[in-house]
């Protein structure tokens, strides 16, 4: 209670949800994934999704790296709270560099298309996924706009951070960081502060 107060984002990793939610936890962390499956008669955390016992909104990772959650269940989360949702990648330092063994400090990890795994075993090691693969991966498979896969990436964050007034918008007097993509999600420029950091090969005529 004392974090919450204090303007700390909480998340809720804990067997009581709903009362680590009306005590200060704002956020769960990779839904679904490392956590208590749903059950019909204890849903575990996953029912926060859809709770009326709530004092807060509590919002929700998920990870549509297309590894990590079934399409099934990325339609679930969206369709029982939309407003909630945040996208996560969950990518680690291996993100770019390609199929093969890498090291990320002192843990080897093998890279092969999409999925990053501890070396030698079938764990996932994180993801290798970029945001923009997620709003694309998320919108497909749950039906959602364009409109609202980004807004899981750009206004619920900057909403669960209580920095909606600098961030995750283009509201005037907002932060100049945004992207340009286009219909398929594919990044075309990067803008930080205004300034253009990033510009595809593929954009023609916006900068003329």
């Amino acid at each position: 209670k004392q974090w919450y107060q204090r303007r700390v984002a909480i998340t809720a990793g804990i067997d009581e949800a709903e009362g680590g939610v009306n005590t200060g936890a704002t956020f769960i962390t990779h839904l679904f994934n490392a956590m208590q499956p749903f059950h019909h008669r204890d849903p575990g955390i996953v029912g926060i999704l859809s709770s009326v016992k709530l004092n807060r909104k509590c919002y929700y990772g998920i990870i549509a790296d297309g590894l990590h959650t079934h399409p099934a269940a990325l339609r679930i989360a969206h369709r029982t709270n939309a407003p909630c949702a945040v996208l996560v990648t969950d990518a680690m330092a291996a993100m770019g560099l390609g199929d093969g063994s890498h090291c990320i400090g002192s843990q080897s990890v093998t890279v092969t298309g999409k999925k990053a795994v501890i070396s030698g075993t079938e764990t996932l090691a994180g993801s290798v996924a970029t945001m923009n693969s997620c709003v694309e991966n998320f919108m497909r498979n749950s039906g959602c706009t364009l409109v609202e896969a980004v807004n899981c990436a750009t206004k619920h964050p900057a909403q669960l951070l209580k920095c909606v007034d600098l961030y995750g918008t283009l509201d005037f007097g907002t932060v100049a960081d945004f992207v340009i993509i286009d219909t398929d999600v594919n990044v075309l420029a990067t803008f930080i502060g205004g300034d253009c950091v990033y510009k595809s090969d593929n954009i023609v005529g916006f900068f003329d």
